[in-house]
């Protein structure tokens, strides 16, 4: 999935957010910019946000505002930050100044666009939330490890899901998505990993990913028989829970036409987005689901603290504005150290190797010139020259409904 595509879920912060509430936010945190306006031009952190998006902007300015909190209570000062919109395709290169030492990504940016700008002028650039199919470019784009991503791939998600579906002992599956979805190209990264840790997609088309359009009578007939002959033991489906997809493999399956008369088989895997399974209700068979995204060991106490502050729960988002106001604080705190081609390199005091690292304690360690390892919210930030930092993502096992367990009619 590409990242535009994959990060279409932000368009779901409309939901959460009514413009109003947004605006709020925004106007809130932003009040002072015009202000500032003289200062921050010489400010070292240049922070660019996409054109749009004002309630996904909110959060992750929500996640900075929290992050610089801390670092006032470890008695410290935040980074200076110039905040500055930017178009899809405009060049961020007329932003920069002699000053600016760390540039600050929009979230689920065109990669190839930063990493140039890296390069041309030799400035680190933090990504804050790049999780989509760019990624696998990172290397390539990234010779001099510049480029800095603070979050989790979404692979991380899908890994997690494919080590819960053996863990259920389902090792025989069908895996099924509906081409109109979004989330059809979770099926085939699923697939990949579920077959590398040993398990076994049955399917009788060429494609082990089944493509089945939930408006063609034939295909879904043809689905049903396949299933029926196959008898996996659970179907995993890159399609919306309450589609006409999903609704006609649930009515096969409460008919007998899938396992006879067992009800409890076979049981579904979603292949969607942790945004897009909220409304997933107890069936007759068990459901697996991603349950929440990968995310650092510093998740809980900041998810605590984010709801304390503003009064709703955090998603990966705000944890990498949370992130990204501490690490541009302690790449300012203290002189950056001197890279190998002898220049200043404002992240070189991350040492991926290091022992974790609460804020306070990173604080004094930097101030002390030693390199640390900061205690992330959104990944493990063990940060390393063209690699994807790492995170813990959870599942659910959603149980059938009860009784539902035993056969059709017994």
């Amino acid at each position: 999935m590409s990242d535009r595509a994959s990060d279409s879920k932000l368009g779901n912060f409309w939901k959460r957010f009514s413009i109003g509430q947004g605006l709020i936010v925004v106007a809130s945190l932003l009040g002072c910019q015009a202000l500032a306006a003289s200062t921050q031009e010489r400010a070292p952190v240049l922070a660019l946000l996409s054109d749009g998006l004002m309630p996904a902007h909110a959060v992750f300015r929500q996640g900075f505002a929290l992050g610089e909190e801390q670092v006032r209570e470890c008695g410290s000062s935040p980074a200076d930050v110039e905040w500055r919109t930017i178009g899809l395709d405009d060049d961020p290169a007329p932003f920069l100044g002699s000053t600016r030492s760390v540039v600050i990504a929009p979230f689920a940016t065109e990669l190839s666009r930063f990493s140039r700008l890296a390069q041309d002028h030799q400035i680190n650039v933090i990504l804050p939330y790049q999780r989509g199919a760019s990624l696998n470019q990172l290397v390539p784009l990234d010779p001099q490890g510049l480029l800095h991503p603070l979050s989790p791939s979404q692979q991380s998600e899908i890994d997690q899901l494919a080590i819960d579906t053996l863990a259920q002992g389902w090792r025989r599956i069908m895996v099924v998505a509906d081409p109109a979805d979004r989330a059809a190209g979770m099926a085939v990264t699923y697939t990949e990993a579920f077959e590398q840790l040993g398990g076994k997609v049955e399917s009788y088309e060429k494609s082990l990913v089944q493509q089945v359009n939930a408006g063609d009578p034939s295909a879904v007939n043809q689905l049903i028989q396949d299933v029926a002959w196959k008898r996996p033991a659970a179907i995993a489906l890159a399609a919306d829970p309450s589609g006409q997809l999903a609704r006609l493999l649930d009515q096969a399956q409460n008919d007998g036409r899938l396992m006879g008369a067992s009800l409890a088989s076979p049981a579904r895997i979603w292949l969607l987005p942790v945004t897009r399974l909220d409304a997933v209700s107890q069936r007759p068979w068990t459901q697996l689901s991603p349950d929440q995204q990968a995310h650092g060991p510093g998740w809980s106490s900041f998810a605590t603290s984010y709801q304390q502050r503003w009064g709703q729960a955090p998603d990966l988002l705000a944890a990498s504005g949370f992130d990204a106001a501490r690490v541009v604080a302690l790449a300012t705190l203290a002189p950056a150290p001197m890279s190998s081609e002898g220049l200043r390199d404002p992240i070189g005091w991350l040492d991926p190797d290091a022992e974790v690292q609460p804020l306070c304690q990173a604080i004094a360690l930097r101030q002390q010139g030693k390199a640390v390892l900061l205690e992330g919210a959104a990944s493990d930030l063990a940060l390393r020259p063209g690699q994807i930092p790492s995170g813990q993502a959870t599942t659910r096992v959603i149980a059938p409904q009860s009784g539902s367990n035993r056969g059709r009619g017994l």
